[in-house]
């Protein structure tokens, strides 16, 4: 659904991220990138521990995490309308991937 929005909606789904983005603060939204860039290593790590066989959830969770990270990291550092219809197109593309990839992935297992 995530992905399907921003590719389908993307000037309406910006204009509500600079409404959102006009109340909060920029350290926040950084904190945020931070928190899911430290959730995808967390993810990273664990994947990578000897547990006999890699699982697809893990590596799925990891590649969330970086781009739910870029995606609130790019939003505060580029507020203007602009570059977040361009971002709402990239990420949606991006998050429609993912889908198709990690049911790929599960279906396979």
């Amino acid at each position: 659904m995530a992905g399907a929005i921003r590719v389908l909606l993307p000037r309406r789904f910006a204009e509500l991220q600079v409404a959102r983005l006009r109340n909060k603060p920029l350290s926040r939204e950084r904190v945020k990138a931070l928190m899911f860039f430290a959730v995808g290593l967390i993810f990273g790590g664990i994947y990578f521990i000897p547990l006999g066989h890699h699982q697809a959830w893990v590596a799925i969770g990891v590649v969330f995490s970086f781009l739910s990270a870029a995606e609130f990291f790019f939003q505060a550092q580029f507020r203007s309308l602009d570059s977040l219809v361009f971002q709402s197109r990239l990420l949606g593309i991006l998050y429609l991937g993912l889908s198709a990839g990690s049911a790929v992935m599960l279906t396979r297992q």
